[in-house]
């Protein structure tokens, strides 16, 4: 007698039994359920049906997880920038602001510090994220991805950009706005939607250590895990430069004051109140913001200064530092 012919075929009847067999079924149906469910959840117009699939489960997952459904309602997207702060996480953030959309599928500005995790730079190509090399100069325009995102506007598309592009961090001085959504928007002529979001548990939470709060992948990805209960709020849309025919010759002028206007909705890197927020329009209105971001500008011209000068002690008390050593 065969034994090993009749242990295999014992097994592939217990394996294909009725029981077995009602839980595979069960399971494909249900797999099947929820990729047709998540199709239905999706608003935007992607060409890809995976994509399609991709963006209505984030969005199922983000009204569960993070953010109310349906209390804010971005449209109307087409040829417009949305700047969005303060950046606090990186897949909340973009999930949430995505959640919120209709119509025209945004293209973020997505930092490539993370493409070694498999799978990340799969996801970002798929929604149609723009790569950002991780540079750390403010004044970088990163000319060869702000063509890539004039194209996306060119076409009629929607950009997405954290104009800070570094995390708002606990106990540390806010971030300068980077000056690639300015330049972005005089190059395109296109207006800047500014979004800013709030409650964010993840990273409020006093029961995690600040160090993790701060830790760059628990900003970036791991605080997904965690609670939310963002608040989207569409604060003002920035068109000054659209109007002012004038004043387009004077290029400098215009991004300092299209990133003074961002630093004031962003520079608030605590909790805001619905209340709260309208506030910053008057400071706006009788230009403080310009002379606060003159003086964030300032604090960082004198900080470079003040690295280079450290630098160059070291540089020079290297001989010293060695004679000393040998003695």
């Amino acid at each position: 007698m065969d034994f090993n012919h009749s242990h295999s075929h014992s097994n592939e009847d217990s394996f294909l039994g009725p029981y077995n067999l009602a839980l595979l079924l069960v399971a494909i149906a249900t797999l099947i359920y929820l990729i047709r469910r998540a199709e239905s959840r999706n608003r935007l117009h992607y060409d890809s049906r995976f994509s399609r699939i991709l963006s209505g489960f984030i969005r199922m997952s983000v009204n569960t997880w993070h953010t109310k459904e349906d209390d804010v309602e971005i449209t109307d997207t087409e040829g417009k920038i949305l700047a969005i702060g303060p950046h606090r996480t990186g897949i909340v953030d973009a999930s949430v602001v995505t959640s919120k959309m209709k119509g025209t599928p945004p293209s973020f500005l997505v930092t490539d510090a993370y493409n070694h995790i498999p799978g990340v730079s799969s996801i970002i190509r798929l929604l149609k994220g723009i790569p950002v090399k991780a540079i750390k100069d403010p004044k970088s325009s990163g000319d060869g991805v702000l063509e890539q995102a004039g194209k996306v506007l060119d076409e009629n598309g929607c950009v997405a950009i954290f104009p800070q592009g570094n995390f708002a961090k606990l106990g540390q001085e806010p971030p300068r706005i980077y000056e690639g959504a300015a330049r972005l928007a005089l190059s395109r002529r296109a207006p800047i939607h500014v979004i800013r979001l709030d409650g964010f548990w993840s990273i409020d939470n006093p029961l995690l250590p600040v160090f993790i709060r701060n830790n760059s992948y628990y900003r970036s990805m791991l605080s997904a895990l965690h609670m939310n209960s963002v608040r989207v709020t569409k604060c003002d849309v920035i068109d000054f430069h659209l109007k002012n025919e004038g004043d387009q010759n004077d290029e400098k002028k215009i991004i300092n004051e299209i990133c003074a206007e961002l630093y004031a909705y962003f520079r608030h890197t605590n909790e805001l109140t619905a209340r709260q927020i309208p506030v910053v329009k008057r400071e706006i209105s009788d230009k403080t913001h310009l002379t606060i971001w003159a003086s964030k500008v300032e604090q960082g011209v004198l900080k470079k200064q003040l690295d280079a000068a450290a630098k160059e002690e070291v540089r020079l008390s290297e001989p010293t530092s060695m004679a000393m050593k040998n003695c």
